[in-house]
């Protein structure tokens, strides 16, 4: 009988802890990204874009022009000092664009990504300069 008590009561602590985790998987937003962008190593085209979380580190970014979807990893959650927007935020260096973070709008947190290696170059090259502009696209 306690097996079965022990047993309901972890059913229903997984339920209450992956629900929302779940909730967010399946959060899809939109965006229309005007330019070009690097994605990881990979060069994206500009156009409208499906943004949506495969699981709460992973982020899946859809082409729904050309169908084509690239999965990036966050490296780390940042923090605002108050609800944010949903929105895309890029690194910009000339008219060479990275995708930096997603803001789902849903908080205070959003998910950040590495830098490629080829940001990288580009910084190393321009060791000059203050930093990299900031982009941000909104999204629905």
């Amino acid at each position: 009988m306690k097996r079965n008590v022990y047993g309901a009561a972890t059913i229903l602590a997984l339920v209450f802890t992956l629900g929302p985790v779940m909730a967010q998987a399946q959060s899809r937003l939109d965006a229309k990204v005007p330019f070009n962008f690097t994605l990881g190593q990979k060069a994206m085209p500009a156009g409208e874009y499906e943004i949506s979380s495969a699981t709460p580190q992973v982020y899946e970014i859809r082409n729904l022009d050309t169908k084509e979807a690239r999965f990036v990893m966050k490296s780390q959650n940042v923090q605002a000092y108050k609800d944010q927007n949903p929105k895309l935020v890029f690194h910009k260096y000339g008219d060479q664009y990275f995708l930096s973070q997603i803001w789902y709008g849903s908080g205070k947190v959003g998910a950040e990504f590495g830098i490629s290696q080829r940001e990288k170059e580009i910084r190393m090259a321009d060791s000059f300069s203050a930093g990299p502009e900031t982009v941000i696209v909104a999204m629905n």
